[in-house]
């Protein structure tokens, strides 16, 4: 008996404590769903100083996603827990196959009433209550079945978060580039306002001396006007990166802009900020390992063995169910004690038990047919990075070459200017093509850091920073 009271008792308690986190969860989260509560404002952020392994990390601990998934993760694993309440006696979990249930009534009626006889409209009556107890022996399989396929449906929402992780990272990454790049091709931009507008104040200089037309001084204006206009689209880009870059790491405008966050110091036009090595492995290589590692490849093949043990569980439903149960009841003021061993099955049910297999079967098909569209989207996506990486590879070292020859042009031209050995078309072509050269070197650069972080996501693996500051790859 005394066992009993404690069970009973730990039961009560454990009860208890599930509704007060409940309450305290609502409490906490109710303001959410005030549509006139404004948010309070968050602590204002400063990246001035931050490498992109912090970012990284800061963004892992903020982003809704990451917070979404963990709590499908936790909801699986409640699920599986859930079921346990259904395992018979015959299971791993025998110590909840027992039910039980407690009623209690109390009912008065009246003496019968007649207009020949009269009656009174005093009630009398009396109290009952049960106290029932089932124990599940056998579902011939049923638990089983439905238990490992939640199993691997926790096993697949775990490969979920890890995706989102790899997926997180490579999002910060490729924000963080595109926004250095776009930085840097902010202050390209400048650079080549700033020559066109000596070249334009040059004109104007030689106009005077005699030595120049009316129309080269147009044409450098022209040129100038389409140099500031350079400079407020490059300006755009810069703010719209930065805004997908703190969106990215999971801030809001309340906590800051990213020019607020990241600041407007200059990065530089002859240096790029490397974030990544360069790996070295081919298509077949990566796609190798990435078949047994990357997570949205096993949250397919869980999904595929969830569904499979989903087609157990539809051919155990056409099996009967085997309990035994007893009860005790009270009707004032006598007590019953009875007990029986039932055993359920259904027999004419209109096919349905049938038709639950059938489509168990199509979704596991279906199911398999998915492992197919994962490889397949696995393998276009990893060869596209690494081709992205290689062409970059190309791309920069062609593009080095390009900025040594246009700087060496422009300087150049500007001596042979400032003689009239040059025309004025000759200036304006050379230091386009400085900003050209320049532009393209930084973007390539970029090109690839961006293609090593969606490596990392593809093949499942958490990202290796080093971090530095190239210089000589791009002056």
């Amino acid at each position: 008996m005394s066992y009993r009271i404690l069970l009973m008792s730990a039961v009560i308690l454990a009860g208890c404590a599930t509704v007060r986190d409940a309450r305290l969860v609502q409490r906490e989260l109710a303001c959410k769903g005030d549509d006139g509560l404004a948010a309070p404002g968050g602590e204002r952020i400063d990246f001035r100083d931050a490498s992109l392994a912090h970012l990284v990390g800061f963004a892992l601990t903020n982003r809704p996603s990451i917070a979404s998934k963990v709590l499908a993760v936790e909801d699986a694993r409640l699920a599986l827990r859930a079921l346990a309440a259904n395992a018979p006696v015959l299971s791993e979990t025998p110590w909840t196959a027992l039910s039980a249930t407690a009623s209690f009534r109390h009912s008065e009626t009246t003496a019968e009433l007649s207009p020949r006889h009269g009656g009174s409209w005093n009630t009398s009556g009396g109290a009952s209550a049960l106290i029932s107890f089932d124990l599940l022996l056998w579902d011939f399989g049923r638990y089983d079945a439905s238990a490992r396929a939640q199993a691997e449906a926790v096993v697949a929402a775990e490969h979920a978060l890890a995706a989102e992780t790899h997926a997180v990272c490579s999002e910060v990454a490729v924000a963080y580039f595109d926004f250095m790049e776009h930085r840097a091709l902010l202050e390209v931009a400048l650079t080549n306002r700033q020559q066109y507008a000596e070249h334009l104040e040059r004109a104007e200089e030689f106009r005077k001396a005699g030595e120049a037309n009316r129309l080269d001084v147009l044409k450098a204006r022209l040129d100038l006007a389409r140099a500031r206009q350079t400079v407020v689209n490059a300006s755009n880009l810069v703010d719209t990166t930065g805004a997908a870059l703190m969106q990215a790491l999971g801030v809001d405008a309340s906590r800051g802009t990213s020019a607020e966050a990241f600041g407007d110091a200059p990065v530089g036009i002859d240096s790029v900020r490397r974030g990544f090595a360069r790996s070295t492995e081919n298509v077949e290589e990566a796609f190798a390992f990435a078949r047994t590692n990357a997570p949205a490849l096993r949250v397919a093949r869980a999904r595929l063995r969830s569904a499979s043990h989903s087609i157990d569980y539809a051919i155990a439903d056409l099996m009967p169910r085997l309990s035994v149960s007893t009860s005790f009841s009270w009707t004032d003021p006598f007590w019953y004690w009875s007990w029986g061993v039932s055993a359920a099955q259904s027999l004419i049910n209109g096919g349905r038990d049938l038709a639950a297999i059938d489509r168990a079967v199509v979704a596991y098909e279906s199911a398999a047919v998915e492992v197919d569209a994962a490889e397949q989207r696995l393998s276009v996506s990893l060869e596209t990075a690494i081709a992205n990486r290689d062409n970059s590879a190309q791309a920069v070292a062609s593009a080095v070459a390009a900025v040594r020859s246009a700087k060496e042009n422009l300087d150049t031209v500007r001596e042979q200017f400032s003689i009239g050995s040059a025309s004025r078309v000759d200036l304006s072509d050379a230091i386009a093509a400085d900003s050209q050269a320049r532009g393209d070197c930084i973007s390539a650069f970029y090109d690839g850091q961006r293609a090593e972080a969606a490596l990392f996501a593809i093949l499942g693996c958490p990202p290796v920073f080093t971090e530095e500051i190239v210089r000589d790859e791009a002056k």
